[in-house]
């Protein structure tokens, strides 16, 4: 399993369209951004960006994988070393869940982007 990539044991079980369909997330994660308090101190605070992509063979699905994925995730405070974590949150992009006609057969996608941010160990 990587970045950007479905988790094993994901997708259709069979035949595509004529079996079980397990929906999944992807994680995209994006570089860190720097909030400096100050000139001599620009790496003090952190703010960490991430989107899932949560797929599913129907809308319904889609939306409780999304549903559970916010779950799992806000408010969690992540461990990162040498630094203090705030808890996530959910940032401003959420997508309704779409179809993806462009696959055979169509599954469906909602997209949601979380933020942590962290500062040095004082």
């Amino acid at each position: 399993m990587g970045r950007g990539k479905p988790p094993a044991g994901s997708g259709w079980q069979g035949t595509p369209g004529a079996s079980a369909f397990i929906g999944y997330t992807v994680l995209y994660p994006f570089t860190g951004r720097d909030e400096a308090t100050s000139l001599g101190q620009p790496h003090d605070s952190l703010t960490y960006l991430f989107q899932l992509t949560c797929v599913g063979a129907t809308q319904d699905q889609a939306e409780t994988v999304m549903d559970r994925a916010r779950i799992a995730l806000v408010g969690v405070t992540p461990s990162v070393s040498d630094r203090a974590a705030f808890p996530i949150y959910q940032a401003e992009v959420d997508r309704q869940v779409t179809r993806d006609d462009a696959a055979t057969p169509p599954v469906h996608y909602g997209i949601a982007q979380f933020r942590f941010r962290s500062n040095p160990l004082t």
